[in-house]
């Protein structure tokens, strides 16, 4: 039997929102994949996971990915785990799992939280059609152009930011959209501190510096 690459979702802020599939297969890898030091360090000591890990993150070289591919082709099983969520999604690994197919190592998903669906279905908003469009560039003129160009599909759209540029980019929304539009914000999603705002563009600029800075989803829905 060959290697085995697991790609596991872990919890997006609740840490009790991990699956007992997921501990179980991270505790039966050989080593495992995060994608930062500090909270992988601090997500396997919470359940008692001593294992050995690498990491896969926007640093990473093509070197360094063909790397790990060799070392799980000499592994029985190791397991991909991205900061919070679900790998792949916004997440590095994207590169790692391409390799892993072309080299017949088996891919196997545990499947959990994703920050996407969380919101998605908070929102309230007609789900299907939905675009996810992820991060928007840092560029101000592209993204000013990304964000015309979506705003003109008749779906639902799912906006990920940064927690120190969320509110700029609503208010670009709410500048380049010709009609209003239904937002959900989500902040710090599943913890203590989350926040959950409906309503729609024009309402929430008025109250946007209220908002504290938190890791956002948003969610936009034409009216």
């Amino acid at each position: 039997m060959g290697p085995i690459l697991n790609i596991i979702s872990t919890p997006i802020g609740n840490y009790k929102d991990v699956t007992f599939h997921a501990i179980e297969e991270l505790k039966d890898s050989d080593f495992i994949i995060g994608e930062e030091f500090k909270e992988t360090s601090k997500f396997l000591k919470h359940y008692g996971i001593t294992k050995e890990f690498e990491l896969l993150n926007e640093h990473s070289t093509m070197e360094n990915v063909m790397e790990l591919i060799q070392a799980i082709k000499r592994s029985k099983k190791v397991s991909l785990i991205s900061d919070s969520g679900t790998p792949l999604v916004e997440d590095p690994g994207s590169n790692l799992v391409e390799f892993a197919i072309q080299e017949n190592i088996e891919i196997k998903m545990i499947p959990g939280a994703s920050a996407l669906l969380c919101a998605l279905v908070l929102s309230g908003f007609r789900i299907s059609p939905f675009t996810f469009i992820g991060f928007f560039s840092q560029k101000e003129e592209i993204r000013k152009n990304e964000i015309k160009k979506y705003l003109m599909l008749n779906h639902t759209l799912v906006i990920y930011e940064t927690p120190y540029r969320y509110k700029k980019v609503i208010q670009e929304i709410q500048k380049f959209s010709k009609q209003n539009y239904k937002i959900f914000l989500g902040l710090n999603l599943t913890t203590p501190q989350e926040i959950q705002y409906r309503g729609t563009i024009r309402e929430i600029i008025k109250v946007l510096d209220s908002f504290p800075k938190a890791l956002p989803v948003i969610v936009l829905e034409k009216l």
